[in-house]
């Protein structure tokens, strides 16, 4: 059963030693069972006009989906390497996404989603990545 929920977004990356970070609460939606779950919501800021779609498997893959005018796929697995692709203001990239860690003890009321990835292009690593997502019930 889809619900109505809370979303709050702790984003935090490092990138050439600087690290920055942003804090959002916004409304979304919830549907699914505690490692199989699909949370949802409308993109504010930048990106207003985006929607995202975060499907999470066995509690350990999180996909990203995000569709509008900027469209982008990344897939974050632990202990995987994925090549996704990033749409961006300057145009399309084609990223390596590696996750070092993936925990989440959502339930069908709430919980919490972290998860650390760094994202590679050619050779090198671009940005270190740091997520928390907490979900309450509306």
């Amino acid at each position: 059963m889809e619900k109505e929920v809370v979303i709050k977004i702790v984003d935090r990356h490092e990138m050439d030693g600087d690290t920055d970070g942003l804090e959002t609460t916004l409304l979304g939606k919830f549907k699914g069972t505690r490692d199989n779950y699909i949370l949802s919501y409308a993109e504010n800021g930048e990106l207003e006009g985006c929607s995202v779609t975060l499907r999470v498997e066995n509690g350990d893959t999180v996909t990203m989906t995000r569709s509008g005018m900027f469209e982008t796929e990344l897939i974050i697995q632990r202990g995987v390497r994925h090549n996704c692709s990033y749409s961006t203001p300057a145009g399309n990239l084609l990223l390596g996404v590696f996750a070092k860690r993936v925990e989440s003890d959502m339930t069908e009321k709430g919980g919490r989603l972290e998860f650390e990835y760094t994202l590679d292009l050619g050779a090198g690593v671009v940005s270190e990545n740091y997520l928390v997502i907490t979900v309450t019930e509306a």
